[in-house]
C-alpha cells in the first residue's frame, strides 16, 4: 500500500481524480451486477421447437389465434422460436406495463422485416424506424405540422368534400347491395389523397392513383403480416424463397412513382408561384406543408426526400387501410345487432336532426356511436399485435430474460378478450364504455387492458387523425341512410390475418335514404 500512499499524497492526486476513479469503478460494479442478473434470470417458458427449424406448427396458422391457445398453456409471457427468431409472447397488462411505459427506452425500436424495410427504405418512415433523433424529428414534424387540433379543424372542408361524395354516390344505388368494406376504403382513401395533395393531383388523375393504392394495399397488409423464411432464416434472404420480397420491391417501386409524380408536381407549382411572387391564399394539402417545412432555412434538422416519401407512405397506409377496415367491422357488428344500431341512429337524429347531414362539430356528442367504435376496437383490434418491437439491450420482464434483438408481441387481441379483465368478453356490449366499472378507457395508451392503438413513446402517430376520420365517416353513413342486410343473409365474423386483421369475407348491406330531404344528398 506503500504505492498509493505516495500516489495520494502527490500533489498531482485531486479530488476530482478519486471522484472519477470511484464513479468508473461503480459503474463496473453495476454492469457487471446487472449481467449476472440477466444471466441468471431463465428464459420464460415455451414450446419446444426443432432445431434451425423452430416450432412447426406456426407454419400458415393465423397467429393471434395460436399465440392464445398457447397463452392458456403457458401464461401471460412465454417464448416461441420462429426459425432463428427468438420470439416473446406477452399477454398480461402488468408485463406489457413493463415494457410500453417502465422500460420503454430499451424497448422502443421497431423489429423491421424485410417488407418493411423494403416499402420504407430501409425505416426512413415514423411507424417502422429505429428510436433515433431522425425519428423524432420526422415525429414531433407530424404531430406539430400536420396532426395539431387546429390543422385537422382547418382541414376539415377537405375530408367533408369527399364524404360528401359518397353520400351522393350512395344515393345513386340506393335499394342495391353494397360492399360495405369497398365504399369504405373509397371514402378513406379519396379523403387521405384530398388531404395529401388536393391541390395537386385531382379528377381521373387522383382516381386513377387511387385505384392502384387500392389494388396494391391487400397484398401489402398481408405480406408485411406472414411469416417470412428470409426473415426467420436470415442466411436464406438472397434466395426469397416465398417471392415476398419481390412482391415488396415492386409495391415500393408503384408507391414511389405516385408519390414522385405529386412530389414534382407539387414543387413545380410551388416553384411558379414563388416565381411570380403570388402566395397560395387556400387551404394547405399535407404535401405541401411537407414541402415548404423542408425549405425552410431556420438551421432546425431538415428532411430528406426518401423521408418526405416515406412520411407520406405511413399516412397513406396506416390511415387508410386501418379506418376502412374498422369502418367494415363496426357496420358488419352493427348489421348483426340491429337493437344496437337504432340507439346510434337515434342519437345521431338527436344531436344532428334529420334535416341536416353531419359535420365535424356535432362528434364529441356522439356518445353512444364513440362506445360502438371502441366495442368494436376491444374485439377486433386493426394491429393484434401492434407493430413488434425489439429490445436494444437484454432485460427482464417478468422475472424472464429476455434478449437484446428478440422480437416482442404484444397480444393485445388476446388481453381485450380475456374474461380476467372483461365480463362477457366476446359479447358486443357497447355499454361497457358507458360507464367507469371498468375504469376510464380512451386511446391513449393509459389503461393497459385497452391498447388499441398501442402506449408509450411508439403509440400510434396517426391517432388523432385516424379517430376523427373514422368516426365521421360512420356517423355521416349511419344518419344518412337506414342499412339492412340483404334477405336471407347473415353476418359472421371471420377474419383475415395480417398485419392488419381484416374481416375475412365482404360485408354486404342495402342502404334506404333517412334524411327529411332528398336535395340533401345532393348538395
Amino acid at each position: 500500500m506503500g504505492w498509493w500512499r505516495s500516489y495520494v499524497g502527490d500533489e498531482r492526486f485531486s479530488s476530482s481524480t478519486l471522484t472519477i476513479l470511484i464513479g468508473i469503478f461503480v459503474v463496473l460494479w453495476l454492469a457487471i451486477k446487472e449481467k449476472r442478473k440477466t444471466a441468471a434470470s431463465p428464459l420464460p417458458p415455451g414450446p419446444r421447437g426443432l432445431p434451425i427449424v423452430g416450432y412447426l406448427p406456426f407454419v400458415g396458422t393465423e397467429l393471434h389465434k395460436k399465440f392464445q391457445q398457447l397463452g392458456g398453456i403457458y401464461g401471460p409471457i412465454y417464448k416461441v422460436w420462429l426459425g432463428n427468431k427468438l420470439s416473446i409472447v406477452i399477454s398480461s397488462p402488468s408485463l406489457i406495463k413493463e415494457v410500453v411505459r417502465d422500460q420503454d427506452a430499451i424497448f422502443s425500436n421497431r423489429d423491421n422485416n424485410v417488407v418493411g424495410r423494403t416499402v420504407t427504405h430501409g425505416g426512413a418512415d415514423i411507424a417502422l424506424s429505429l428510436n433515433s433523433p431522425d425519428w423524432k424529428m420526422l415525429r414531433k414534424i407530424f404531430v406539430r405540422e400536420m396532426l395539431s387540433t387546429s390543422n385537422l379543424d382547418s382541414t376539415f372542408a377537405l375530408r367533408r368534400e369527399e364524404i360528401r361524395n359518397t353520400i351522393r354516390n350512395v344515393y345513386d344505388k340506393k335499394g342495391t347491395h353494397i360492399d360495405l368494406g369497398d365504399l369504405a376504403f373509397v371514402t378513406v382513401i379519396n379523403t387521405i389523397m384530398n388531404m395529401l395533395w388536393g391541390g395537386t393531383l385531382r379528377g381521373e388523375e387522383r382516381a386513377k392513383f387511387g385505384a392502384e393504392f387500392k389494388h396494391i394495399f391487400a397484398e401489402l397488409v398481408t405480406i408485411l403480416g406472414k411469416l417470412n423464411v428470409s426473415d426467420l432464416f436470415p442466411a436464406l434472404a438472397c434466395f426469397d424463397l416465398q417471392g415476398i420480397g419481390r412482391k415488396a420491391k415492386r409495391i415500393s417501386e408503384t408507391v414511389d412513382r405516385v408519390l414522385d409524380y405529386a412530389i414534382d408536381k407539387q414543387i413545380k407549382s410551388l416553384a411558379k408561384a414563388k416565381e411570380e411572387g403570388t402566395t397560395s391564399t387556400g387551404q394547405k394539402d399535407f404535401l405541401q406543408v411537407l414541402l415548404e417545412l423542408r425549405e425552410q432555412d431556420d438551421g432546425a434538422p431538415s428532411m430528406s426526400m426518401i423521408q418526405i416519401k416515406a412520411l407520406v407512405f405511413d399516412i397513406v397506409i396506416g390511415t387508410t387501410d386501418t379506418t376502412a377496415t374498422m369502418s367494415e367491422w363496426v357496420m358488419a357488428r352493427l348489421l348483426k345487432h340491429p337493437e344496437i344500431m337504432r340507439k346510434v341512429t337515434e342519437e345521431l337524429t338527436e344531436i344532428v336532426g334529420l334535416d341536416n347531414l353531419v359535420e365535424e362539430s356535432h362528434l364529441p356528442k356522439l356518445h353512444y356511436l364513440e362506445a360502438v367504435i371502441k366495442e368494436t376496437f376491444r374485439l377486433h383490434p386493426a394491429t393484434p399485435f401492434l407493430l413488434l418491437r425489439t429490445p436494444s439491450e437484454s432485460s427482464i420482464i417478468g422475472g424472464y430474460h429476455v434478449p437484446k434483438g428478440s422480437s416482442i408481441y404484444l397480444h393485445i387481441w388476446a388481453i381485450q378478450r380475456d374474461p380476467k379483465y372483461w365480463d362477457n368478453p366476446l359479447e358486443f356490449e357497447p355499454q361497457r364504455f358507458l360507464n367507469n366499472a371498468y375504469g376510464k378507457f380512451d386511446y391513449s395508451g393509459n389503461n393497459f387492458k385497452y391498447l388499441p392503438f398501442g402506449s408509450g413513446r411508439r403509440i400510434c402517430a396517426g391517432l388523432a387523425l385516424g379517430e376523427r376520420t373514422l368516426k365521421y365517416i360512420l356517423a355521416s353513413l349511419l344518419h344518412s341512410y337506414e342499412w339492412k342486410l340483404p334477405l336471407g343473409s347473415e353476418i359472421e365474423f371471420s377474419d383475415s390475418f395480417g398485419i392488419i386483421t381484416k374481416k375475412k369475407n365482404p360485408t354486404i348491406a342495402i342502404p334506404t335514404p333517412r334524411l327529411s330531404k332528398s336535395e340533401l344528398y345532393t348538395e
